[in-house]
């Protein structure tokens, strides 16, 4: 895994709002790599206990990047 992470993995945990509307907080747990042949390979931070739902986004371009 050489080249800069394509994706986020992210922990998507839901909660209800102070007004009860259904919300989801996400945390970026790790990176992932999307492969020629179409496979996704992650690699979570060292150390996590986790567990639940988790989403796999594409990476945001930072400011000033196209």
């Amino acid at each position: 895994m050489s080249k800069a992470p394509t994706h986020d993995v992210l922990l998507a945990e839901d909660y209800e709002a102070a007004d009860g509307e259904q919300k989801a907080h996400f945390t970026n747990i790790g990176s992932a790599w999307l492969k020629e042949s179409g496979a996704i390979s992650c690699q979570l931070r060292d150390g996590l206990a986790v567990s639940g739902r988790f989403v796999i986004l594409p990476k945001k371009a930072k400011d000033g990047e196209a």
